[in-house]
């Protein structure tokens, strides 16, 4: 079977035995200060989600194929999707049942361009702060962001506009589906980052690698 870029879930993150990750944010900022505290920041570039992904002890043949796959990648040639293993579901959904198969959607932008609203939802359904939203935009665009206020939708699904993370791209608009169980953060691997781990006996243990979001 022929390779598919970028990575889906099934092709790879569903395949990872993460054994500890850290999920952060880089800024891309120019800072400038005074004597008295005062700090001035500049956004000179989006922020990025990134990720430091520890794997579990696993059987040398297993190792063998996650680290072939990343390999594949040709360092930051090609992309991969990754979640977070502790935001696979909004927190008052824990397994995605009440969500179901809805179909969701963003139903309006706020003025601040970092706010919108969605539809679609299950009458009630609870959106909590920390939890993930994947939308895909403008073609091969994925926008990966963070629910910044506790929300729950009215009787016909339509939640009120509430703030996220980090700001809107452009190109964002009302009507793009959105996705809640299983988000997806669209990466590269961080050339230097891998580590394939060190085998003993029928084992291989440490591997590492770190991802950082593409736009």
């Amino acid at each position: 079977m022929a390779v598919s870029y970028p990575y889906s879930l099934p092709a790879f993150a569903d395949l990872l035995k993460i054994s500890s990750i850290v999920w952060d944010i880089q800024r891309n900022d120019e800072l400038s200060g005074s004597g008295d505290g005062r700090v001035w920041q500049a956004e000179l570039a989006p922020p990025l989600w990134t990720g430091t992904v520890t794997l579990s002890d696993m059987y040398n043949a297993e190792a063998k194929q996650i680290a072939a796959r990343i390999r594949k990648l040709h360092g930051a040639q090609e992309a991969l999707f990754l979640y977070d293993p502790l935001s696979k579901y909004p927190q008052a959904d824990p397994d995605g049942t009440k969500l179901g198969s809805a179909a969701v959607s963003v139903a309006a932008l706020g003025a601040d361009n970092a706010s919108l609203s969605l539809k679609g939802l299950p009458a009630g359904y609870r959106l909590t702060v920390g939890d993930k939203l994947q939308v895909g935009y403008g073609g091969a665009r994925s926008a990966f962001l963070e629910v910044s206020e506790t929300v729950g939708a009215d009787g016909q699904g339509v939640t009120p506009v509430f703030g996220v993370f980090p700001h809107l791209p452009a190109g964002f608009a009302a009507g793009l589906g959105v996705t809640l169980l299983l988000p997806a953060c669209k990466c590269l691997v961080m050339p230097g980052s891998h580590n394939p781990g060190t085998a003993s006996g029928p084992i291989t243990s440490g591997a590492t690698f770190k991802i950082i979001q593409k736009k």
